[in-house]
């Protein structure tokens, strides 16, 4: 079979491709292209750039911390390539390494940007209790060496952080978000399972940077009984990142659903606003 000539680098794209794409972030230096270090847009674009013959844009819907893991992150690019779905799949995992992988791909239509369509995301973060580390499970959790946690005292803590707020006690240093106003629809702490993990899930209209590590760590002091519940409360009030709880490590935060429809289109609509938020996602 001849192979497909090379598009032209100056034609107008005909299509877009949407990938759904997992990784395990231990290992990379987070989402966003970085200079000589690994990154997951930089492996996926190399990928993409050897199947599709040019270098693509990669739209990704979260730019995630070095660390911070993924189950299901969208990624679109343009191409002028007419690749079935199913190879596009099956291709790229030949040439993915064993920590980042393409669990769906398809095609969307022209021009589809996931962040810009999404109207929420949900994350996971994961406390293992217990005095022994375990192995199967220490690289996407944060082993805090507790055998129990206040579990009602972190769930009446969340309250206080459900709706609309603002986030500043919540976000990190360098965080240059535009407004740091975010809305949460649900923060649900879960009681232990057969190992030992309490999972914190998470789902609001947009993030901070280290937002929901910064929320996990703060609701920890409460699970290890060093702060009551209303803590919390006065925390968010206060505006202050001084006065919140720790930043939790990378190793428990995992993107895990970015919804496209069943809550509001906050902010959507507006040109400006939109270009400000991409600025804005960064756990």
């Amino acid at each position: 079979m001849t192979p497909a000539p090379d598009p032209d680098p100056a034609a107008a794209p005909t299509r877009t491709v949407l990938l759904t794409v997992q990784y395990d972030g231990t290992d990379f230096h987070g989402w966003q292209l970085q200079p000589e270090l690994r990154t997951v847009q930089g492996a996926l674009g190399a990928a993409v750039e050897a199947m599709f013959h040019h270098a693509p844009i990669l739209y990704g819907s979260s730019r995630t911390d070095a660390g911070v893991h993924a189950r299901a992150l969208p990624v679109a690019f343009d191409t002028t390539r007419d690749i079935p779905a199913h190879g596009i799949l099956r291709g790229l995992n030949t040439m993915l390494p064993p920590d980042l992988a393409v669990i769906d791909a398809a095609h969307a239509p022209l021009g589809f940007r996931p962040r810009e369509a999404a109207v929420a995301k949900t994350y996971t973060y994961r406390y293992q209790l217990g005095d022994a580390r375990r192995p199967l499970t220490s690289r996407f959790s944060w082993h805090v060496k507790r055998r129990r946690f206040d579990l009602d005292g972190m769930r009446e803590a969340a309250t206080h952080l459900l709706g609309e707020h603002d986030f500043s006690s919540f976000r990190a240093a360098e965080c240059d978000a535009h407004t740091t106003l975010r809305r949460l629809y649900a923060l649900d702490v879960a009681a232990p399972d057969d190992s030992e993990l309490v999972v914190l899930t998470v789902t609001g209209n947009a993030f901070l940077r280290n937002m929901v590590r910064i929320i996990a760590g703060t609701l920890a002091e409460v699970g290890f009984g060093r702060r009551p519940p209303e803590w919390v409360g006065a925390a968010l009030a206060a505006r202050d990142r001084r006065l919140a709880g720790q930043t939790a490590p990378a190793s428990g935060l995992t993107l895990t659903t970015v919804h496209y429809e069943g809550y509001p289109r906050l902010g959507k609509g507006n040109a400006e606003r939109d270009a400000h938020r991409a600025k804005d996602e960064g756990c």
